[in-house]
């Protein structure tokens, strides 16, 4: 899908904005190094899909569509090890 320019624009800006506070945090950092010292090296990614919003245009903050999406046990781990909540 293509991205119009301005949300391009803030996308980018987005992931720009989460390693700079991922590269401060202290806790994030320590546990880099604790993952490099095992002699381990580290890449996390991080997918944005823009969606469409029920019953009005893109940017009006209302809920989204259709059901929430399937997720393994594994990827509810992952995201909970992460303190993500889905609710």
């Amino acid at each position: 899908m293509d991205l119009p320019e301005n949300l391009h624009r803030l996308v980018s800006e987005l992931g720009d904005s989460l390693v700079k506070a991922l590269a401060e945090d202290d806790h994030c950092r320590d546990l880099t190094y604790q993952i490099q010292a095992q002699g381990y090296g580290l890449m996390l990614i991080l997918e944005a899909a823009p969606i469409r919003l029920r019953g009005g245009e893109a940017g009006e903050g209302l809920p989204l569509e259709g059901p929430e999406p399937p997720f393994s046990e594994d990827d509810k781990r992952l995201m909970k090890s992460f303190k993500i909540r889905m609710d």
